[in-house]
C-alpha cells in the first residue's frame, strides 16, 4: 500500500515540476488532498477487511469448536451405538441358543407324542383284534364299537380316551376270571343265525346252553357254533352246565382251532394261496406229465430186436436177412438194419450207413426225455422264486405297517412256502418218470448197436457176398 502511495506522490510531483512552481503547489495540494482521501478510503477498506477477517476467524473458530463438539458427541453416540449393538448381538446369540433349545425340546415333545400316539394306536389294534377273538366280547359288545371309533380317529388321544382304554383293559382282566351268562347272535352250521343263551368261561371259551352244547368259534363276522364230533365232549359240557361236576374240558385256543379242525383246505384255496407263481408250476406239471405219458407209450410200444442168429443162419444171404428184418413190426432196430443193407455195398459203406441211421433212431429214442428233465429242474426253482417273492411282500408289509402279532407273520410265510411245496411235488414225479424212460431208451439203443455190430460181422464172414461185389 505504501509503495502505491509513494508512486502516486512521485507522479504528482513530476507533473507539478513540469507545470511550474505555482501549478506545482496547487497540484501538490490537490494531490495531497486526494491522497489523503484515498488513504482514508484505503484505511477504511483495510479496517473493514480486517474486521471481516476477524469476524470470519471468529466464525471459523466457532464452527471448528462446534465441529469438535459435534465430533465428540458423535464419537460418544457411536460408542453408545456400538455398545448397544454388542448387547443386541449377545441377546441374539442367547435367543438363538434358546431357539435351538426350544426347537430340540419341541422335537422331543413331538417325538414323544408320536410315540404315545403310535403306542396308543398299536394298543387299540392289538386289543381290538384280541377282543374280537375273545369270549369276553360276547358280554361287552359295545366295547368293540368304541374301539372302532377310536381307531378311526387319527389325532392325538385325549386323557379321556386313554382312561377309557385302561378301563376296558382292566374290565377285560376281571372278566377273564369269571363265568358269566349272556345271550348273543350265533351263526349255526347250516348258515342260519339265532340268538342263544351262552356260558362265557373267562377269556378261554364259550358254550351254548342247549341240550347238545356247542363250542363257539370266533370269526371276523358272527361267532359260529360248532358241535364237537365226539359226543362224549358234548355230554361232559352238559354235565358241567347242569352242575353235576366241577370238571370241564377247556378249549385253550379260544375257539381258534375249531374252524381248522372242522374245515380242510380245498385244492382251490390251496391254488389261490399259492399266488401267481403257482400257475406256471402247474402248467409245467401238466406239460411234463403229458410228455412223460407220451414217451412211455412210445418206448413201451417199441421192442428190442432179437438176435439175428435166431432169425437166420450165419451163412444166410444178406438179402434173406433183410427180408426177415422187414417182416418184423414194432422194432425200430430192424428197420435201421434193413435200410443199411444195400446190394453191392462194401462193409465200410454199410458201417457208415449204420452209424447214420442209428444216430437218427437214437434221437427218436431220446426225444422228449431232456425236456422232462428240464421241467423237473425248473419246478423247484420256480417254487423257490415264489417263496422269495412271498417273503419279500410279507416283510415289506411289516416294514410299512408293523405288526406285533407273530400269527400274521407265520401265516404269510406259510402261504409263501406253498410254491416250494408245489415245485417239489411236481419235480419228484417227473424225476421218477424220467429215470425208467431213460433206461428204456438206453436199452433200445444198446440192442440196436449190438445187432448192428452182429450184422457187420455176418457181412465180413460171407467174404465173397455183398461186400466183395
Amino acid at each position: 500500500m505504501r509503495a502505491v502511495i509513494a508512486i502516486l506522490l512521485l507522479s504528482a510531483s513530476a507533473q507539478v515540476f513540469a507545470q511550474g512552481p505555482v501549478a506545482a503547489d496547487i497540484t501538490v495540494n490537490k494531490t495531497a488532498g486526494h491522497y489523503q482521501q484515498q488513504k482514508t478510503q484505503i484505511d477504511n477498506r483495510v479496517a473493514d477487511i480486517r474486521q471481516q477477517n476477524s469476524a470470519w476467524e471468529l466464525q471459523l473458530k466457532q464452527e471448528i469448536d462446534e465441529v469438535k463438539s459435534n465430533q465428540q458427541a458423535l464419537s460418544t453416540r457411536l460408542a453408545s451405538k456400538r455398545a448397544q449393538l454388542a448387547a443386541l448381538n449377545e441377546q441374539l446369540v442367547e435367543l438363538n441358543q434358546q431357539k435351538q433349545q426350544l426347537t430340540s425340546s419341541y422335537q422331543l415333545a413331538v417325538d414323544d407324542m408320536q410315540l404315545v400316539q403310535g403306542a396308543y394306536q398299536k394298543a387299540l389294534s392289538s386289543l381290538s383284534q384280541q377282543w374280537q377273538q375273545s369270549p369276553t366280547s360276547l358280554i361287552e359288545d359295545q366295547r368293540q364299537q368304541s374301539l372302532t371309533v377310536a381307531k378311526a380317529n387319527s389325532s392325538f388321544p385325549s386323557l379321556k380316551q386313554l382312561n377309557e382304554l385302561v378301563d376296558y383293559a382292566v374290565d377285560d382282566m376281571q372278566m377273564t376270571a369269571q363265568v358269566a351268562r349272556t345271550s348273543a347272535a350265533i351263526s349255526q352250521a347250516d348258515g342260519s343265525v339265532s340268538t342263544q343263551e351262552l356260558f362265557v368261561i373267562g377269556g378261554l371259551m364259550a358254550v351254548t346252553d342247549t341240550d347238545l352244547p356247542s363250542l363257539i368259534a370266533f370269526t371276523d363276522k358272527l361267532p359260529t357254533a360248532i358241535t364237537p364230533v365226539d359226543s362224549d365232549v358234548s355230554q361232559r359240557l352238559k354235565t358241567w352246565i347242569d352242575g353235576e361236576t366241577q370238571l370241564l374240558a377247556m378249549d385253550l385256543s379260544q375257539g381258534r382251532m375249531l374252524p381248522s379242525l372242522a374245515q380242510k383246505q380245498s385244492l382251490g384255496q390251496w391254488v389261490k394261496d399259492g399266488g401267481e407263481v403257482l400257475w406256471p408250476i402247474l402248467i409245467l406239471a401238466a406239460f411234463g406229465l403229458l410228455i412223460a405219458l407220451w414217451r412211455a407209450v412210445v418206448l413201451l410200444y417199441w421192442r428190442p430186436l432179437a438176435q439175428l442168429e435166431n432169425d437166420a443162419s450165419t451163412k444166410a444171404d444178406l438179402q434173406q436177412i433183410k427180408q426177415q428184418l422187414q417182416s418184423v413190426s414194432r422194432v425200430p432196430a430192424a428197420k435201421v438194419l434193413a435200410d443199411a443193407i444195400v446190394e453191392g455195398s462194401s462193409v465200410d459203406a454199410m458201417d457208415q450207413r449204420l452209424k447214420q441211421l442209428m444216430l437218427r433212431q437214437m434221437t427218436q429214442f431220446e426225444r422228449g426225455l431232456g425236456f422232462i428233465a428240464l421241467l423237473a429242474a425248473m419246478a423247484p426253482m420256480l417254487g423257490l422264486l415264489g417263496t422269495v417273492s412271498g417273503m419279500i411282500e410279507t416283510f415289506q408289509s411289516l416294514t410299512e405297517f408293523g405288526n406285533s402279532d407273530p400269527k400274521l407273520l407265520s401265516q404269510g410265510i406259510s402261504k409263501a412256502l406253498i410254491t416250494t411245496q408245489a415245485g417239489l411235488l411236481v419235480a419228484l414225479p417227473l424225476l421218477l418218470l424220467h429215470y425208467p424212460l431213460k433206461r428204456r431208451a438206453q436199452a433200445l439203443s444198446l440192442n440196436m448197436e449190438q445187432q448192428s455190430a452182429l450184422l457187420l460181422a455176418l457181412n465180413l464172414e460171407q467174404g465173397a457176398g455183398y461186400g466183395s461185389k
